[in-house]
């Protein structure tokens, strides 16, 4: 943790454009940080996931657009399909 040299009040690390910098969180004082204590001020948290929580990416893929025969043929096979439901 760094200290404000004007006001004494915590700053805080910052990046802009690739540079890090400590702000203060009072009088908004701002300090380059070299690149030695720059590692300093990182966090990294590592996130652990079961096999579950994987996501599989798969390639959406545009829809054939059918034809009016095929259209009819769909529409037969449903019909029928309703029709059996129907009955039992």
């Amino acid at each position: 943790m760094e200290f404000c040299e004007k006001c004494s009040n915590l700053m805080k690390p910052i990046r802009e454009d690739n540079v890090s910098y400590l702000v203060c969180v009072n009088c908004e004082n701002k300090v380059k940080v070299s690149k030695n204590k720059t590692k300093a001020y990182t966090i990294t948290r590592e996130i652990k996931h079961s096999p579950k929580d994987k996501l599989e990416v798969t390639e959406k893929r545009p829809l054939k657009a059918l034809t009016d025969e095929e259209r009819e043929e769909l529409e037969d096979s449903y019909g029928d399909m309703l029709e059996q439901m129907d009955v039992d």
